[in-house]
């Protein structure tokens, strides 16, 4: 039995679980160069300009992307680029490990990022430990869109970090991460944190 497989069939909860009253903190945004998948040959990549929105009910840890992911020097030929996304619980939410895509409710609303291909995971309402998206760089291209969509709608949650039941409640802390990676560039690192207080 695969590892996803595995984990979804262990998680009853419902993407859509709501909470007790709670008192949610901000999110913040770190962003670190780490050592790259692929050897790098003098270029980097700049995750600075992607945003992650936390949109979910009491901000909870469904979230969005915006912005754009920035390649540096300009590439002269085409460039094969990567994101990784994971998510891994923390706090009373440790045992949760996983992320769910969502999947659409109407013809190709599935969730995802406009013009990157899902290569691992599937937008299913199950629980994943990875999920892979990636695109095809043209030669001459600086920033590349990584604006997420559910159902049509770049607002909504694409996306939702798994959360433990715990007393009745749900918690959700943990850490989402971005590795964006491509061939000839230093990976570029989007992790951000959620803390839920109560």
């Amino acid at each position: 039995m695969s590892e996803d497989r595995a984990l979804a069939e262990r998680s009853p909860i419902s993407r859509r679980t709501l909470i007790g009253a709670a008192v949610w903190s901000v999110p913040v945004i770190a962003l670190a160069v780490a050592a790259p998948a692929h050897a790098a040959s003098g270029g980097a990549l700049d995750a600075s300009g992607v945003v992650l929105t936390f949109t979910g009910p009491q901000w909870s840890s469904e979230f969005a992307l915006s912005g754009q992911l920035s390649l540096s020097p300009v590439p002269s030929s085409p460039v094969d680029v990567t994101a990784t996304i994971t998510w891994q619980g923390t706090g009373a939410n440790a045992g949760a490990e996983g992320l769910y895509l969502y999947k659409g409710n109407i013809p190709g609303g599935d969730a995802g990022i406009i013009g990157w291909t899902l290569r691992q995971g599937a937008p299913d309402d199950q629980l994943h430990r990875t999920f892979v998206f990636g695109t095809i760089v043209a030669a001459g291209t600086a920033a590349v869109p990584t604006v997420s969509s559910y159902d049509g709608d770049t607002t909504s949650a694409f996306m939702f970090g798994a959360e433990t039941p715990n007393g009745g409640s749900a918690f959700w802390d943990g850490i989402i991460t971005i590795r964006f990676s491509a061939p000839g560039f230093a990976d570029a690192v989007l992790a951000t944190p959620y803390v839920q207080d109560v």
